[in-house]
């Protein structure tokens, strides 16, 4: 539900402004209506740019230090962004040095250690040193004869080495020449590791400090963000009388409307109390049970709703869950989630906790729909294996099965079948169709299964024609669902009457799955209420038709009538059918895990270490399926609730979230 708000005007004297505001700040309960947006252009510019620096300095301060625990008395923050923005630059700069040294010690490092004193020395007395590399296969050992050459060094079947040689003379070797480098490998890696022990001193300044400086910065980033909000707050007042009057707008909840009286008493302010307009922005609270507050999380990924309309999450969330429930189609997988909740809650700050409850309802929502759909961990659950026993034959006599029943059934005594269709056509065949399905419940709950300790209740679960009309009449119960909350909406915004043309369209409905399936199912007959259906009929239409919009002509109803009836037929059912994913999903869940188990079971043959191949094969691809029936598990429903069920229920949304003017902390 949206908790009650008001509406107050506040009429200030400028010279009382600034502490008026202050008092506002103090109580936090008022949002201001905002009427002018500040950029980096306006007198918070400063401060937004300086927000951004403590913003990305603690990003980055998480980044370097991910384990870091804000602790401490904070110290004062322009001095920590300060010190910290010059560490991070002198490690980037370090870290440019090194690239360049990188490229010089790849050059260096062939050569070994040499003195360029040494080689300086040799040129001025007339001799000169060339360095060349060639691969080993192209080295023409007759270059030694020739000149006087020295290897210096063999890398990766290269050669590297000097010829010692007059100025004038003339060098006829087919390789590579290179130049001298201006430093020997040895001076390099000196340099590198000093600047590494620069980079490591400044890392281990940060890491030393992190704590503290995230405590310091998170500190000064509320600072500023409670100057940004007192600025941005301060320029949404009118100005009137020549500046000396302001007027200030904001929404105060009605549950903490006392202590705003309480401030106004001991104020020069002048307040006074109004009802919105049409077109204002009303902020929201949303006001839920505890259960259906873990869903406003979802609420909040579409739409606020509008303040004067219905809050449908709480009559959203048994059907997300359901829904959830449905797509994922593992009681396995959904016994996973739940177990794993109680653990993750321990680890994960107190703000998510409430997300990892959520998640734990929607494991609880699989078990019960993995059961029924007869799905554990890909093991199917309803085709467990079927056999007639003796004791089976005498509980199904006590439970009253009539004697030709049992005698046909007694021919299957002792015989296995695989599923439950092999099971239940062999049975057809022996009693009748007819005698099988009115007897269903007890034969299949008193057949031995495989696994013994589902046979009490895998009568139960539903196959997938079942699962598939499941979903469909699912679907039809929430878009009806939705069209009933839709009068009380329409009601609520704009008056009973405008609710009357959706009343008949429930009626009309209504109606006919009443009478007209009732009839096809033999629980209502339709001659004996024909009148009434008539009656029904007509009271739908004359809603329908003459109502649909109060307000126009006789002539333009019936029109829009006619438009609506069209509307209507074709939008029920393509919105009824979209409900077909749930069914879908939940199935393609369920083979997938067959699938996996029956792939990693192959593996089982395999001598001395199948049962480890299998093991990692099923933990592998089991952590895949969840992982996909998670995502689609969540999207879908969410794709469900957004469209289908809004559009059922006239959701209007565009709401504004509540956010009181008060310190940050």
């Amino acid at each position: 539900m949206i908790a009650d708000i008001k509406k107050y005007t506040f009429l200030v004297h400028h010279s009382d402004y600034s502490a008026f505001l202050n008092s506002l700040r103090d109580i936090g309960v008022v949002h201001i209506t905002e009427k002018r947006k500040l950029d980096d252009t306006s007198v918070i510019g400063d401060e937004l740019k300086s927000l951004k620096k403590y913003k990305d300095a603690i990003r980055r301060l998480k980044i370097l230090v991910p384990d870091a625990v804000p602790e401490g008395d904070p110290v004062e923050s322009d001095s920590v962004l300060s010190e910290f923005e010059s560490l991070l630059a002198e490690m980037e700069e370090a870290g440019n040095q090194l690239e360049r040294l990188k490229t010089e010690a790849e050059k260096s490092r062939p050569w070994g250690i040499f003195n360029v004193k040494d080689i300086n020395r040799i040129k001025d007395s007339g001799w000169n040193i060339s360095l060349f590399t060639c691969s080993e296969k192209r080295f023409n050992p007759e270059w030694k004869d020739k000149y006087s050459i020295e290897i210096i060094n063999r890398i990766n079947g290269r050669l590297y080495f000097a010829l010692v040689h007059k100025e004038e003379d003339r060098i006829d070797i087919d390789a590579e020449q290179v130049l001298i480098p201006e430093r020997a490998i040895n001076t390099v890696e000196k340099e590198q590791e000093l600047i590494r022990q620069k980079i490591d001193n400044a890392r281990s300044t940060i890491t030393g400090n992190a704590s503290l400086w995230i405590k310091s910065l998170n500190k000064g980033t509320d600072d500023l963000i409670n100057r940004i909000e007192y600025y941005s707050t301060a320029e949404q007042a009118d100005r009137y009388a020549d500046n000396n009057l302001y007027v200030l707008e904001g929404w105060v909840p009605v549950s903490d409307e006392s202590k705003l009286q309480d401030l106004l008493q001991k104020s020069d302010c002048f307040a006074f109390t109004s009802e919105p307009g049409p077109d204002e922005k009303v902020p929201v609270i949303l006001k839920n049970s505890r259960f259906a507050s873990l869903f406003e999380v979802i609420t909040r990924l579409f739409s606020l709703p509008y303040y004067k309309e219905l809050d449908l999450t709480p009559f959203f969330a048994p059907f997300f869950m359901l829904f959830f429930g449905f797509c994922f189609g593992d009681a396995g997988y959904g016994l996973l989630f739940l177990v794993a909740g109680f653990f993750i809650k321990k680890k994960v700050k107190k703000e998510y906790r409430q997300i990892v409850t959520l998640a734990q309802y929607f494991g609880a929502a699989a078990i019960i729909m993995g059961l029924v759909s007869g799905t554990f961990f890909g093991i199917n659950l309803i085709d467990s294996g079927y056999t007639l026993t003796e004791d089976s034959i005498v509980k199904m006599r006590d439970a009253g099965l009539p004697e030709n029943t049992i005698a046909g059934l007694d021919q299957l005594k002792g015989q296995s079948f695989k599923s439950r269709q092999e099971f239940s056509d062999e049975i057809v065949d022996i009693i009748g169709k007819e005698n099988f399905l009115r007897n269903k419940a007890t034969i299949l709950r008193n057949a031995k299964s495989d696994l013994p300790f589902i046979s009490s209740i895998r009568h139960l679960m539903l196959d997938s024609q079942s699962m598939f009309y499941l979903a469909l009449i699912v679907g039809a119960f929430q878009i009806i669902f939705g069209m009933i909350l839709k009068i009380f909406n329409i009601a609520r915004q704009e008056g009973f009457k405008h609710s009357l043309s959706t009343i008949g369209w429930v009626l009309l409905i209504l109606t006919l799955i009443i009478f007209k399936g009732g009839g096809s199912l033999g629980i209502v007959n339709e001659q004996k209420v024909h009148f009434l259906f008539l009656a029904l009929v007509s009271i739908s239409g004359i809603l329908i038709f003459l109502f649909n919009n109060p307000d126009k002509k006789i002539y333009v109803r019936l029109g829009l009538g006619l438009w609506d009836c069209y509307g209507m037929v074709t939008g029920l059912f393509g919105d009824i059918l979209s409900y077909i994913r749930l069914f879908a999903l939940g199935v393609s869940s369920s083979i997938l895990g067959f699938v996996f188990n029956d792939i990693a079971l192959r593996f089982l043959s395999v001598d001395y270490i199948g049962w480890l191949l299998c093991l990692i094969l099923l933990v592998v691809c089991h952590t895949i399926n969840i992982a996909l029936a998670t995502l689609s598990s969540f999207v879908h429903p969410m794709r469900l609730t957004f469209v289908e069920f809004y559009k059922s229920a006239g959701f209007t949304g565009g709401g504004i979230e509540y956010k009181p003017f008060k310190i940050k902390q």
